[in-house]
């Protein structure tokens, strides 16, 4: 596969001039989507939307967005946990589940200590409050819109060996007692199964409650992309924002003529945009549009420390997208030059630290999980720590 690059072919540059840019233009996403809301589990709850301001990317996604269930809030973990303590670290994992096939309560047990029995969810003395950021997490529900037939779904995906029962993301996260902020993007194929339907996305499991829930629709490429974030509170007030990303792995023709093949690029200006203006309330003002040669990170540090990782599909861990997160999330955990896709390094952890220094990466601590767990891919892990 070809890497992704920001050079317009010269036979192309009239069709292209405006495609070199690779800056989507963030902006907050308007109150009266047209597709199904956003409708949350928990009274009062909220999420805020950000997306493209483009008109070819918000409509793509809209149309999209048509196809699948509301998002899913269940703000507080249902099981009791110890409250965090001004020591204690925080475990992030990014894991693509293949739409359910990997088997997360195992993965909870080997290698976060926790058992997530239904009845009595215990984590073992000696272990950290961890937070799981995931992609392609599915849902099973009736209330999933039917669509036209001539909508051109993606193919549904089924996992080789699902595990025992094939829970979705929001019987897991409530058998398992976890908190759950799920962000469907597509729909898991056409076909209705019993009296319902699947679509599919980002979502985050936690032991501690989740706040601040952040939608951020990516730049329209294959399709649509939403990132799931929302911040953890530790000890003392200490905050830490977490996003779950899955950038495309591919574009299609039109689009990689139309964006000069930047597509993963693209999507991670938006998601970096989307979080600098975030970080300023909304203000344009002062964010330098990435299309200029500038960097388009914001204020760094920010006002509040950042993870933001996943599943970003890429073929080398040089490539345009990695390098240009690399820039705006300057703390990272170096790459440990291990693949986690077959042989290509496809997930990533990405950090970057607030104005306070309060939370950490905890040098060396960032690993590949070697077992898949049914998964095609293979987690990564790192933990934070959280000083007075």
């Amino acid at each position: 596969m070809m890497r992704a690059a920001g050079v317009c072919a010269a036979g192309f540059m009239a069709l292209l001039s405006a495609a070199c840019a690779t800056s989507a233009g963030m902006q907050l996403g308007p109150a009266d989507r047209g597709c199904p809301d956003r409708a949350v589990a928990a009274p009062g709850a909220a999420i805020t939307w950000y997306g493209p301001a483009g008109p070819s990317d918000g409509k793509s996604n809209e149309r999209w967005c048509e196809t699948v269930g509301s998002s899913v809030l269940e703000p507080l973990p249902s099981a009791s946990f110890p409250s965090p303590g001004p020591a204690d670290s925080l475990a992030v994992v990014a894991w693509n589940i293949l739409i359910g096939g990997g088997n997360v309560p195992l993965f909870l047990e080997e290698v976060l200590g926790y058992d997530c029995h239904p009845t009595s969810p215990e984590l073992e003395a000696g272990f950290s409050h961890f937070v799981l950021l995931i992609q392609e997490a599915h849902r099973r529900s009736e209330a999933i819109p039917d669509v036209p037939e001539t909508f051109k779904f993606p193919p549904r995906i089924v996992p080789e060996s699902p595990p025992e029962g094939w829970p979705d993301i929001v019987e897991l996260a409530r058998d398992c007692g976890l908190a759950l902020f799920y962000v469907p993007s597509a729909r898991n194929g056409p076909q209705t199964i019993g009296d319902e339907r699947e679509d599919k996305g980002n979502a985050i499991l936690s032991t501690l409650p989740l706040m601040d829930l952040l939608a951020i629709e990516l730049p329209f490429e294959a399709g649509r992309k939403v990132v799931a974030a929302a911040t953890i509170a530790g000890a003392s007030g200490t905050r830490l924002r977490v996003a779950s990303v899955h950038l495309d792995v591919a574009s299609t023709l039109y689009r990689t003529l139309t964006t000069a093949n930047t597509a993963r690029l693209r999507q991670a200006v938006g998601l970096i945009e989307a979080l600098a203006l975030i970080e300023t309330g909304g203000v344009t003002s002062g964010i330098v549009s990435v299309g200029s040669g500038e960097t388009a990170c914001g204020a760094l540090p920010g006002t509040i420390a950042t993870v933001a990782a996943g599943d970003f599909n890429t073929w080398s861990a040089g490539e345009s997208a990695v390098d240009q997160m690399r820039v705006c999330f300057p703390d990272s955990p170096p790459w440990d030059g291990t693949p986690t896709y077959g042989s290509f390094p496809t997930d990533f952890i990405f950090f970057r630290h607030a104005e306070d220094g309060r939370v950490t990466y905890m040098d060396g601590s960032q690993r590949r999980i070697e077992k898949r767990y049914g998964s095609d891919h293979q987690a990564r892990i790192a933990w934070f720590g959280v000083s007075e």
